[in-house]
């Protein structure tokens, strides 16, 4: 899928298969994602209410933070901002 230019990946719902997701074992499947997709067709997202079950809005955009926090700050802001916007025409 990440082949084709028209084709972005949202990155979100790790307590569908984690229940007990920590940072460490979400790193390897966020990085992959973003390395597939490139920071321009990634998208950090929640999956909530259904990510409630598992853990916090404020767990889950901490540890996208705490994954990409050796990142150029143009391209966190890419994965956490600046996707969305123009993906979803905001």
């Amino acid at each position: 899928m990440a082949s084709a230019p028209n084709v972005s990946c949202k990155i979100s719902g790790f307590g569908m298969a984690d229940w007990k997701w920590t940072v460490g074992s979400i790193r390897p499947f966020v990085l992959a994602a973003i390395d597939a997709f490139g920071a321009e067709r990634s998208v950090f997202a929640s999956n909530f209410p259904v990510d409630r079950l598992f853990s916090s809005y404020g767990e889950v955009f901490n540890a996208f933070k705490a994954i990409t926090k050796d990142f150029p700050p143009q391209k966190r802001r890419a994965l956490i901002h600046d996707d969305a916007e123009r993906i979803y025409r905001l």
